[in-house]
């Protein structure tokens, strides 16, 4: 009676000391806190790749200005020495045929809106590289405070293990049991905080921020609900919002363009300019009219490839209409596979598991059950609560994933 009245006494204690260091709080830098929207707008600004099309989209701009209203003329002068001193001056202006310069200015504002297009698509990407970066840090960090938790209750377990084992109430086995698990979290632990070091190191880079910055993500895995449309619908929504699709699209404009270009080509320009003749006896003046004779070269060669280019454009638009359709069918699936699977944690499983550890524990505590099965029952509700961790996450991709094939997002 005395033996079970100090271990009692003594459990007590431990306990209230294990449970003082679980609720104190662990002082962290505010400063190296980020959220994800903080995240996301520090990856737009900063992102090196982001940064290079930026200035993509500048060049294309400034291509699309310069194109000229007019040519400029052409200044020719020459002086012949003689008797009489003939000097002849030419001022001549081509004036281009067949519409050349508006299909050379429809050209540059098909480039300018591909790369405005890829600055979208690459921005989108980014977004969504960043957010599964994002969540999986979070994803880590919640699984490190789960890990952190169960390393204080196995050094409680081992601790009264021991006191047990001095009164002569168990076994030294299960005191080694006892450490076996405790030993087990931590190496559990030095994982994820090397899993940890990992993501953090991919959420720098994609910030643009410095790589040795450990920053602490704050929030949590939004359980978002599966859009309340049918896949046709997402599918149609999809062919029209991809900016992928978008730029092979006007990729088969900018070949029409070369096309209609070279045929424009065929006609050859027209030069018209004033002659001024002078000597020591008299000045002329005259009309001087010039025009290629497109005998030999005919464009044959930009007029059949810019043929053939359109063919294989349209062969293009086709299949990234079906490999599309298809990316959308997938990530459709994948919402609603990853929600059906969440249901099995939100039926109050998880508090179920919960309720009976706590019971558990405080069996163990006052003797009542024994170490092992203490142990099953903790060990079920640490893999309940890193399988949900997993799921949510999952979910939470495939959702960003559905996103990034319709190519919009979704509200």
């Amino acid at each position: 009676m005395t033996n079970r009245l100090y271990i009692a006494i003594t459990t007590i204690g431990i306990y209230i000391f294990s449970l003082i260091g679980l609720l104190t709080p662990v002082s962290a830098d505010m400063n190296n806190e980020i959220s994800l929207e903080r995240a996301i707008e520090t990856a737009i600004k900063q992102n090196y790749t982001l940064r290079s099309i930026y200035e993509k989209v500048k060049i294309a701009q400034e291509e699309y200005n310069g194109i000229p209203l007019l040519s400029n003329p052409e200044l020719e002068s020459e002086f012949i020495g003689s008797i009489q001193g003939e000097q002849n001056i030419e001022i001549i202006k081509s004036i281009e045929l067949g519409g050349q310069r508006r299909h050379r200015k429809k050209i540059a504002q098909i480039n300018l809106e591909k790369a405005e297009h890829e600055l979208t698509r690459e921005r989108q990407t980014l977004n969504k590289s960043v957010k599964l970066s994002f969540y999986q840090l979070l994803l880590i960090q919640e699984k490190v405070k789960l890990v952190q938790e169960m390393i204080l209750q196995n050094q409680l377990i081992y601790d009264i293990a021991q006191i047990r084992h001095v009164a002569g109430d168990i076994a030294i086995t299960q005191v080694g049991l006892a450490n076996l698990q405790l030993q087990s979290a931590r190496r559990e632990l030095a994982t994820l905080e090397n899993k940890q070091q990992l993501a953090q190191l991919e959420l720098n880079g994609l910030m643009g921020t410095a790589l040795t910055a450990k920053p602490r993500v704050t929030g949590d895995l939004p359980l978002k609900n599966p859009p309340d449309i049918n896949l046709d619908t997402l599918t149609s929504k999809a062919l029209m919002h991809r900016t992928d699709l978008k730029s092979l699209k006007l990729q088969k404009q900018l070949t029409e363009s070369t096309y209609k270009l070279a045929k424009a080509a065929n006609i050859p320009n027209l030069g018209i300019g004033g002659i001024v003749q002078r000597n020591q006896d008299q000045t002329g003046l005259g009309l001087k009219v010039t025009i290629p004779l497109p005998i030999f070269d005919r464009n044959r060669v930009e007029i059949k490839t810019s043929t053939v280019q359109i063919k294989q454009d349209n062969i293009q638009i086709l299949n990234l209409e079906n490999t599309i359709t298809q990316d959308v069918t997938a990530a459709y699936l994948s919402v609603k596979a990853g929600k059906r699977n969440l249901m099995f944690y939100e039926n109050d499983l998880l508090k179920l598991i919960n309720k009976n550890l706590i019971l558990t524990r405080s069996a163990y505590e006052l003797g009542e059950t024994g170490l092992l099965e203490l142990i099953i029952i903790q060990n079920e509700y640490i893999k309940s609560q890193m399988d949900y961790l997993d799921t949510l996450y999952i979910y939470q991709k495939a959702f960003i994933d559905l996103e990034m094939a319709i190519g919009t997002p979704l509200h």
